[in-house]
C-alpha cells in the first residue's frame, strides 16, 4: 500500500514522451478514471514505432498497427496532448507535483486547421525531410506523417520564407479558414500533477563515426531507419525497393550488424536489442517486395533471443534464401561509376573476400537523446553510466525520484512488447499512487444522440483505402470506389488515402451527416485492429456502432495477391459488393452493461503472481492467489543472484512477507482452480480445496519449470552439474581454488522439438562465472556456446567476464560438444571454429546451461479457460505487439514464464503490466458488454439441448421451466449456437443468416 504522509494526491498524470511507450500508459490511465497530459517534443505523437514499414516476427504494418492507438489517445476525452513542448522544471512530492511547461509556437491554429493540406501545396520553401531521413524533402509549412495527431500543419520557423525573411505568406493567402498566424509566440505554463511518466524515446547512432563502412560518402550505402523509410508505402520511394542514387532496383543487398553497438572505442558498449532481427525482418520484407532481391546479412552474434524469434530467423533462411554471414566487415568502397559497393570481410578460414553489393544498410543501434543527462536532472532522477535512466533490476519502472516511473527505451534497449508492457506497468504503478484521486479530474464523454434510422431504407455509404501502397499498388482503389456507386441503396463512395488518418475520420464523419448515410462500409485491412476505431467514429457522426462493416482487402487481398493487380482488383470488388448486400441489413444493436467486481484471481504465487497481486492490492482491489504448492515464490526461490548481483533470495522473501501482510491479499497455499464460471467483471472461481470466491478479472502466472537435461552426460557424475546447482554451490561457499569450469550452452533449447530460445541461460553463464573468477582468479571457466545472447545493457557483463579471463568458445549445433565421464575425470572435446580445429578439455566441473519449458499445468489451465498456446506450448497473447500481457477472452491476463522464456526483471515488468491492465477494467462500477452476441428465440426453440451441449462458455441453460434459455452475459458471439440449431432460434447479432445469405447471394451473382 502507498504510505506516503502527504495528503495531497492528484488525479492527473503527465507522460514526457508520444511514443508507443507513452500511448499506452496514457490509454491506461485515461480509461481508469485519470487526466493525462502527454507532452511530446514533436508535431506529432507516435515516436519510432511510426517510421518502421513492418514488424517482426508477424510482418503486420507498422502504421496500420500504431495509427488506431494514435487517433485513439488524440480523441481520448482525457488526454491532452501539448506537442511542440519540453518540460522545464519539476517540482513538489510524488501525487502532487508542479510540472513547467514550455510551448514551442505552432503558428497553425489548431481548431480552425482542417488538415486539408491547401496550404502545404502552394509553399514555395522545400526542407530536407527528417522524417524521411533525408530522403526526400517537405515544405515548411507541414505534417511529418500522414497520420500525424494532431492532424495539424505546423510552420517550421527556421526555414519559413516570411518568418526569416518577411516575404511570402503563401499559406495565408491560400488557407480558406484564416487558420495561419504569424503572431504565435512561445508560451510557459504549469500542470499540476499526482505522478510522472518518463517516455522520451530513443535517438539512433550516427554511423558517419564509422568512415570505413562508407555512410554519407557513399549514396547507397543507408542506415536501417532508412531502409524501413524506403520499403514504407507512405515513405519516399512508395514501397518499392530503390537505390538512392539512381533509383534503379538492387539485386544484391548487404545488411551490417551492430553499427553503433558492441563497441567500447568508436560507438555505444551496450547490444541494442533488435537489430539482429529487424535486419532479418527487413531481409525478409525486401524479398517479398522484390524476388530478386539476394540479401545477406553480417553478423557477430544473431541475437533472436524473443518469443517465436528463431524460427523466425529459420524461415528467412529456409524459405526467403537470406543468407548469415557470421563475420565482420572492414571495409566499404564504391566502385567508381555503377554506384555498386565492394565490401571487405573475412572468410570462416581467415582469407580475406571481396564482394560487390548493390546496396548495403547499416543496421545502427539505439541510444538515448543527447540530451539524456538534462532530461534526467530536469525531473530529478539519477541516470546509469550509459545515459539511461538508473533502475534496479528487482524494480524496474521506478525511478530515483518516488512518483516519477521510466517505460521504453530510456530505461533501455527493447522491442516494443516490452515497451508496450511498461507502459501499462507504469500507468498501474500511477494508479496505485494515486488511487484514492481516481476521478476527480476526467471530463465525462458526451455522444451525439443516436439517430433513429426506423423505417428508413438503407442509404450506404462505401469508403476504399489505399493504405498508402498497401492496397493500391496491387488493387486498383478508385475502380473499387466506382463499381460501388453502381450499387442500389449505395448514396457515396469513393476512396481514401488513409481512412485511419485524422483527416480521413474527419471525412467518414462530413459524408455520412452531408448524405444522411445509415449504414457504412470502409473497405480496408483487419477488422481485428481497426473496426472498433471506425465503429467508434460512426458513433461519433451519430450512428449506431454496429452500422458498420469493414471489408479486409489487405490481408485477403491485396497481400495474398501481390502482383497480380487484375485478380486482386476483382477480387477486392467482390468483397466489397458481399459487404455491401450484407450493409443493407445490418440493424442497431444496442448494448448492456455489468456490474464489476473489484477483485482479482492471480493462478500462481512465484515471483509473478505475487508481484501481480501485490500491485492490484496497492490500487485498492481484492486479490486472491492461488497456489499449488504450500510455500511461495516458485522458480525464483532458486535463484541467488541476478546478473547485476542483486540479492534474489532476500527479495523473494521480503515478497512473500508483503503478500502475508497485505490486508487486501488472500492466499489459497496447496489448491487448484477446480472451475471459473461467469464473465468479464464477474466471475466466481472453486478450488479443488473447496473455496469459493468472486472476482472480476483472471491473471495467469502459472509460471515454467526448469528443463532437467538428458545429454552430455548429465546424472552421469556428480561433477556434471547445471547452471543452477552451480549457482547453490558458490551461495554455500563453494571454494572455486584453481579448478577448471567448463560451462555448455543452448542445453535442451534452439533445436526441435524446442526450437526457442530460453533468455535466461547466457545471463547464468556469464553470471556464474563472474562469481567464479572474482572468488578466485586462479580458476578456469571456459564457456562453449552458439551465440551468447547477453541483449541490452547485459552486454557490460559479457564484456567484464572476458576481462576477467573467462574463455569463450563457439560450438555449431551439427557439430556439438562431446563430454565423457570415465575414472573420476571428465573429459570435454569441441570443435573451435576460430581456430578452425578440435579442442580437448579435461574440467573439474562440467556446468550445462538449460532451459526453460512451460509449466505442466498450462495445458490445463489452457482447457479451463480457452486459452491458446503456440507450438512451444507457452501462452498466446492477444497481439504479439500491441497486447503483450492480453489474452483474446476479456479479463484474462498472463504474466512471467507462462508467457515465455524471459529474465527475472522482464517478469517483473510483465507482472506490473498485467495488474496495470488488470487495474482498467476493475476501476469501472460497469462495463459495457458487446454486441456481437446470439439472440435467443426462445418462441421458436425445441430444447433439443444441441447448444447446450456445444457451448463452450455455458450461456444456454436449462431453465425453471425446463426449456433452454440464453444467458446473454456469458455470450462470446462465437455462433455455434447459430450454426447447430435445428430450428434456427439462435441467431448471432450483425452475422443473422439473411445477412450472411445476402453476402452469398452477392458472390454467386458475380460468377
Amino acid at each position: 500500500m502507498n504510505d506516503s504522509p502527504h495528503t495531497i494526491k492528484r488525479g492527473s498524470v503527465l507522460i514526457a514522451g508520444g511514443g508507443i511507450g507513452g500511448m499506452q500508459a496514457a490509454l491506461d490511465l485515461a480509461d481508469s478514471g485519470f487526466k493525462v497530459h502527454m507532452i511530446q517534443r514533436e508535431s506529432s505523437i507516435g515516436g519510432t514505432m511510426a517510421m518502421l514499414d513492418k514488424t517482426f516476427p508477424t510482418g503486420d504494418c507498422s502504421m496500420c498497427m500504431i495509427s488506431p492507438k494514435m487517433v485513439e489517445v488524440g480523441r481520448h476525452a482525457n488526454i491532452e496532448i501539448h506537442t511542440l513542448s519540453d518540460v522545464e522544471a519539476v517540482s513538489g512530492v510524488p501525487g502532487d507535483f508542479t510540472v513547467t511547461v514550455r510551448e514551442q509556437p505552432r503558428f497553425v491554429i489548431p481548431e480552425r486547421c482542417t488538415g486539408c493540406g491547401a496550404c502545404e501545396k502552394k509553399c514555395p520553401k522545400l526542407v530536407v525531410n527528417a522524417f524521411e531521413q533525408g530522403l526526400s524533402k517537405r515544405k515548411a509549412i507541414y505534417t511529418i506523417l500522414p497520420q500525424a495527431v494532431p492532424h495539424t500543419r505546423v510552420i517550421d520557423k527556421e526555414n519559413c520564407i516570411y518568418l526569416t525573411k518577411g516575404k511570402c505568406k503563401a499559406c495565408v493567402k491560400f488557407c480558406e479558414t484564416n487558420a495561419i498566424n504569424f503572431e504565435d509566440t512561445e508560451k510557459i505554463y504549469d500542470l499540476k500533477v499526482g505522478a510522472i511518466i518518463l517516455s522520451p524515446g530513443l535517438d539512433r547512432y550516427n554511423p558517419k563515426v564509422r568512415g570505413e563502412l562508407g555512410f554519407g560518402r557513399w549514396a547507397n550505402v543507408v542506415t536501417s531507419i532508412q531502409f524501413e523509410r524506403i520499403l514504407s508505402a507512405s515513405g519516399p520511394f512508395m514501397g518499392e525497393v530503390k537505390r538512392p542514387s539512381d533509383e534503379r532496383h538492387p539485386k544484391k543487398v548487404a545488411w551490417i550488424q551492430c553499427v553503433g553497438s558492441r563497441d567500447q572505442r568508436n560507438a555505444n558498449p551496450w547490444c541494442s536489442s533488435v537489430c539482429c532481427m529487424y535486419a532479418t525482418k527487413q531481409a525478409v520484407i525486401a524479398k517479398e517486395h522484390d524476388g530478386s532481391i539476394q540479401p545477406t546479412i553480417f553478423y557477430m552474434e544473431m541475437r533472436a533471443f524473443g518469443k517465436d524469434f528463431d524460427k523466425y530467423v529459420d524461415r528467412a533462411k529456409n524459405q526467403y534464401g537470406v543468407v548469415y554471414r557470421r563475420t565482420m566487415v572492414s571495409d566499404i568502397k564504391e566502385e567508381p561509376g555503377s554506384g555498386n559497393l565492394l565490401l571487405r570481410y573475412a572468410a570462416p578460414d581467415g582469407a580475406l573476400v571481396d564482394e560487390m553489393f548493390d546496396m548495403v544498410v547499416l543496421s545502427i543501434g539505439f541510444e538515448p537523446h543527447k540530451d539524456a543527462l538534462a532530461f534526467a536532472k530536469t525531473f530529478g532522477i539519477e541516470a546509469n553510466v550509459h545515459r539511461f535512466a538508473k533502475t534496479e533490476t528487482l524494480a524496474p519502472v521506478e525511478t530515483s525520484r518516488e512518483g516519477v516511473y521510466v517505460t521504453g527505451t530510456f530505461q533501455g534497449p527493447k522491442d516494443i512488447p516490452e515497451t508496450v508492457a511498461q507502459g501499462s506497468a507504469v500507468a498501474g504503478r500511477a494508479m496505485a499512487l494515486l488511487g484514492e484521486a481516481r476521478g476527480t479530474e476526467i471530463e465525462a464523454v458526451q455522444l451525439p444522440p443516436e439517430t433513429d434510422i426506423t423505417g428508413q431504407a438503407p442509404r450506404v455509404g462505401v469508403f476504399v483505402c489505399h493504405c498508402g501502397i498497401n492496397i493500391s499498388q496491387t488493387v486498383d482503389v478508385k475502380k473499387v470506389a466506382e463499381e460501388m456507386r453502381a450499387l442500389p441503396d449505395v448514396e457515396y463512395s469513393d476512396d481514401l488515402m488513409y481512412a485511419c488518418a485524422p483527416d480521413g475520420q474527419e471525412r467518414i464523419k462530413e459524408i455520412i451527416r452531408e448524405k444522411g448515410l445509415n449504414r457504412v462500409i470502409v473497405a480496408s485491412c483487419t477488422p481485428r485492429t481497426h473496426a472498433p476505431l471506425f465503429q467508434d467514429t460512426i458513433r461519433d457522426a451519430g450512428l449506431n456502432k454496429y452500422l458498420f462493416e469493414l471489408a479486409d482487402i489487405r490481408e485477403q487481398c491485396s497481400w495474398c495477391h501481390m502482383g497480380q493487380k487484375e485478380v486482386a482488383t476483382r477480387k477486392a470488388t467482390e468483397i466489397v459488393k458481399m459487404n455491401v448486400a450484407k450493409a443493407r441489413l445490418l440493424q442497431p444493436v444496442q448494448t448492456d452493461s455489468v456490474s464489476v467486481i473489484p477483485g482479482a484471481m492471480v493462478i500462481g504465487g512465484g515471483i509473478a503472481g505475487m508481484t501481480a497481486a501485490l500491485a492490484l492490492g496497492d490500487q485498492g482491489f481484492d486479490v486472491h492467489i492461488v497456489e499449488k504448492e504450500e510455500h511461495l515464490g516458485g522458480l525464483a526461490a532458486g535463484v541467488y543472484r541476478t546478473l547485476d548481483g542483486s540479492d534474489v533470495q532476500s527479495f523473494v522473501k521480503a515478497r512473500i512477507d508483503q503478500v502475508a501482510a497485505h490486508p487486501k491479499i488472500s492466499v489459497h497455499r496447496g489448491a487448484e482452480v477446480d472451475g471459473t464460471g461467469g464473465y468479464i467483471g464477474n466471475f466466481q472461481t472453486t478450488l479443488t480445496n473447496g473455496d469459493v470466491f468472486d472476482h472480476g478479472v483472471i491473471v495467469v502466472a502459472s509460471g515454467g519449470v526448469e528443463y532437467t537435461p538428458t545429454e552430455y552426460g548429465y546424472g552421469e557424475s556428480d561433477r556434471i552439474i547445471t547452471q543452477r546447482e552451480l549457482e547453490k554451490r558458490i551461495a554455500q561457499g563453494m571454494a572455486p581454488a584453481a579448478q577448471h569450469f567448463l560451462m555448455i550452452q543452448c542445453v535442451g533449447s534452439r533445436e526441435e522439438p524446442n526450437n526457442y530460445c530460453s533468455r535466461i541461460c547466457c545471463q547464468d553463464a556469464v553470471k556464474n562465472a563472474i562469481a567464479i573468477k572474482k572468488a578466485s582468479p586462479a580458476a578456469q571457466v571456459t564457456i562453449l556456446y552458439r551465440d551468447i545472447r547477453t541483449y541490452g545493457l547485459r552486454e557490460d557483463y559479457y564484456t567484464r567476464a572476458r576481462e576477467l579471463g573467462v574463455l569463450f568458445v563457439r560450438f555449431e549445433p551439427d557439430r556439438k560438444p562431446e563430454v565423457k565421464a570415465a575414472g573420476g575425470r571428465l573429459q570435454v572435446d569441441a570443435y573451435d571454429y576460430v581456430l578452425n580445429r578440435e579442442m580437448r578439455f579435461a574440467p573439474d566441473w562440467v556446468v550445462l546451461s538449460t532451459g526453460l519449458r512451460p509449466h505442466p499445468l498450462t495445458e490445463k489451465i489452457g482447457r479451463q479457460y480457452k486459452l491458446t498456446v503456440n507450438p512451444d506450448g507457452y501462452f498466446l497473447e492477444a497481439h504479439v505487439k500491441l497486447r503483450p500481457v492480453d489474452f483474446p477472452s476479456e479479463g484474462l491476463y498472463v504474466a512471467g514464464l507462462a508467457h515465455a522464456p524471459k529474465n527475472l526483471d522482464e517478469t517483473l515488468s510483465q507482472a506490473l503490466a498485467a495488474a496495470g491492465r488488470a487495474g482498467v477494467v476493475l476501476s469501472h462500477d460497469r462495463l459495457t458488454v458487446s454486441g456481437i452476441i446470439s439472440k435467443h428465440n426462445r418462441d421458436i426453440c425445441m430444447s433439443c439441448l444441441a447448444c447446450l451441449r456445444l457451448c463452450p462458455f455455458g450461456s444456454p441453460f436449462i431453465d425453471e421451466d425446463g426449456k433452454i434459455s440464453h444467458n446473454e452475459i456469458l455470450c462470446t458471439g462465437c455462433g455455434i449456437c447459430a450454426g447447430i440449431c435445428p430450428a434456427k432460434a439462435f441467431q448471432v447479432n450483425s452475422f443473422r443468416d439473411d445477412q450472411i445469405m445476402a453476402m452469398i447471394d452477392a458472390a454467386t451473382e458475380m460468377e
